[in-house]
Parts: structure tokens; sequence; C-alpha cells
């Protein structure tokens, strides 16, 4: 508010996956372009949107050496989920004194980013989740989290929302969406358990509901799942 962003034309969004229903949402709003890219620190930029190839609910397309594979380390096959290796010639050297840490990521030239990432028919590039943040069922099935905190974002009372899989007493992953409401809202447990019934196939319920004032967040902004996870409940 009280900012004239009427000559803004372009926008670039990273740090997180962005929800394709609020990235349209904000095109439409504003009138922009929002490119999407995605990068990390030990690599810079690996994929990129540009204003005249994008595709929304994605990163574009990767722009160095990538390669995607599933938990049995082979390939997976175009338009499935497996981690994301990249091998860019501006790649980083090491991590400082710490050659362990840089053995356990670079192999064999490629960087093991511990992201989950698909790339469809077309060459565009979807990131999905860390692995570490995927929520896995008493089943075995597994759960990425902005599915179903987008989800809970389309509830009219609701302002934040983040689900993580909370450690149980027994080693196990309870579902658990932390909710922060709408200043002057007042929404029961129960109403928002019937909204996600009616938007989210049963195994991808929050087993629990936890209202909360606010969502840690690391240095860069970032959420803190990690500090989510564990938290008691």
């Amino acid at each position: 508010k009280g900012y004239d962003i009427s000559s803004f034309r372009v926008a670039s969004t990273a740090g997180a996956k962005s929800s394709p229903r609020l990235m349209k949402m904000l095109e439409d709003k504003f009138g922009l372009t929002l490119c999407e890219t995605y990068g990390l620190s030990e690599l810079s930029v690996v994929s990129m949107s540009t204003i005249d190839d994008q595709k929304l609910g994605t990163a574009g397309k990767p722009i160095c050496d990538l390669k995607i594979i599933g938990d049995d380390g082979a390939e997976v096959a175009v338009g499935e989920i497996g981690e994301a290796l990249f091998r860019p010639p501006w790649m980083m050297k090491e991590y400082y004194k710490a050659p362990d840490l840089t053995a356990q990521v670079i192999k064999d030239g490629w960087f093991y980013t511990g992201d989950l990432v698909r790339v469809d028919e077309d060459g565009y590039l979807e990131y999905v989740e860390k692995k570490s943040f995927i929520v896995v069922t008493p089943s075995g099935l597994k759960i990425s989290p902005w599915e179903i905190e987008d989800v809970l974002l389309r509830h009219p009372g609701i302002a934040e929302a983040v689900y993580v899989g909370v450690k149980d007493s027994y080693g196990g992953m309870v579902p658990t969406a932390f909710i922060v409401l709408k200043e002057e809202q007042s929404v029961a447990v129960e109403e928002i358990a019937d909204f996600c019934r009616q938007n989210l196939a049963d195994f991808k319920l929050p087993k629990k509901f936890k209202f909360v004032d606010s969502i840690p967040k690391t240095g860069s902004g970032k959420i803190d799942r990690r500090q989510l996870i564990r938290s008691r409940i």
C-alpha cells in the first residue's frame, strides 16, 4: 500500500515454490508478468522462466546439465518426480573447511540438491519440495506440503498455513497444519477440517490442526519448517 507500481511490467519470484493460483491472481491484479526462478546458494540460478518462455506453475527450463533420479539412484522417466542433480560450470568448489559435507553433496561432478522436481515433456521444470519436508503417511504415501497449504489458504479466515509431519513419541509422523487466522476472524477447527475434507483426498488430510499467532521464519524470510517439525503438539 502507498507505492506506485504502475510502471512494473515484469517481476521474478524465488526462494520457495510459488502457488500457480497465487501467481495468476497477482498477474491479473497488477498486470505483471511473473517469472519464477529456481536456484541454490551453492549453484546460483539453475532454472528460470523468461518473458518470452514461461509456463505457469514451473520454474521455466534448466540452464545447465540436469539429471533427475529416483530412490534407487536411476534416472526417472519424463514427468516423474525425483531428486534434482545439477552440473553447472559455475558450481561452488567446496564448503569452507567441510570436506565431509562437500563429499555428501558433490559426487562425480554432480551436485545432489535434496530437492524433488519433475520435468514435463516440453522441458519445463516444476519444483515439488525438499525431500526432507515430504510428509510420509503410515502406509508409505508421500505428500507435498505446498499442495495442502494452497488449499488451506483458500479458506477466507486463514492468513497463513504450514503443513508438516510432526514426529510423535513412536518415531512416526503426524500430519499437522499450523494456522494463523486473519485479524478479527474466529474459525473453529471443525470448520477447517470440513473445508479440507471437501478439497483433499482422505490420505492427505491433516490429522491435527494448531492455531498459532505467527509462523516461524528463517533469517532469509523462509518458513522454518524444521522448527515446526520439532515442535510438540
